[in-house]
């Protein structure tokens, strides 16, 4: 990674830096060992699934480019551009297999296996904003805000294969798991004694898997919008010890998904739920 720093002004900043990235695949992606699953339906094929000791490294290409404006000492406003070229991203391969099974013996068996076949582009930009006023009022003084708003586009190809697994075409996807918008906001109270930070977050729809690949082929399985509301509460009651309350999910959301083209048909829901929890730490 590099990374060039202009000072435009005193307080105005310019930062541009690259970087390359590589992550090697998950050690269950590498096992060689393949798990049988009997056909027990009469659907005329049972179900295989293992790693592959043959993966390659995930690399990826960084960009990033930002304008940094610090008004105050404790306060800045920044904006980020953003770029990341991705190759040999990991999926499953899926191909139909002849099988000799040393317990109910020969079969047909749709295997399913991982392979580095897509690469992906992710870019978008970063609005963020930190602020602590100063000179308010004794009891007001520690009061700040800090907030993102994150503007995200991504693609990805995902291959579609015919009925003995080879690749016939691919399809132009989201990535899984990125939204194309969201932010957050921290409210957030510092004495030397005491703090209290409220802090919510909210992510637009966003595509979390694949189904139906058993030659259906990739059928998108998106989430709805997520938010959380949560609170961080700290007391400094001396040096050495430290109460403190968290709290995640005040709101106590529930979350949804659906199949793609099908936005109002749900697919599932669940409840992560609510959770508080008191601690205290002790140093010596």
């Amino acid at each position: 990674s590099a990374t060039v720093r202009f000072n435009i002004l005193d307080n105005l900043r310019l930062r541009f830096s690259y970087g390359q990235t590589l992550r090697r695949p998950n050690f269950d992606q590498l096992n060689p060992y393949i798990t049988y699953n009997q056909d027990v339906t009469d659907i005329g094929y049972g179900t295989a699934s293992g790693g592959n000791p043959y993966l390659d490294p995930v690399t990826s290409k960084n960009y990033d480019l930002s304008l940094e404006w610090y008004f105050a000492p404790a306060s800045a406003f920044y904006v980020t551009a953003f770029r990341r070229e991705i190759d040999g991203l990991v999926v499953d391969f899926v191909r139909q297999i002849q099988y000799d099974h040393p317990d109910w013996g020969p079969g047909t068996y749709i295997l399913s296996q991982p392979n580095n076949a897509v690469n992906g582009i992710l870019d978008g930009y970063e609005f963020g904003l930190i602020w602590f006023p100063e000179d308010l009022p004794d009891l007001l003084d520690g009061f700040g805000v800090q907030a993102s708003y994150t503007i995200l586009n991504s693609t990805q190809d995902i291959p579609v294969f015919d009925s003995v697994g080879n690749i016939t075409s691919y399809k132009t996807t989201p990535f899984f798991g990125v939204s194309d918008s969201s932010y957050s906001v921290v409210l957030a109270y510092e004495k030397p004694r005491f703090s209290v930070r409220v802090s919510y977050v909210w992510r637009d729809d966003f595509l979390n898997n694949n189904e139906a690949r058993l030659f259906a082929n990739p059928l998108g399985v998106y989430r709805t919008k997520q938010e959380s509301l949560d609170l961080q509460v700290t007391f400094r009651v001396t040096d050495n010890f430290v109460l403190t309350l968290d709290a995640t999910n005040l709101t106590d959301e529930v979350y949804h998904s659906y199949y793609e083209k099908a936005a109002t048909n749900n697919f599932g829901s669940w409840v992560i739920g609510r959770t508080v929890a008191l601690g205290a730490r002790y140093s010596f």
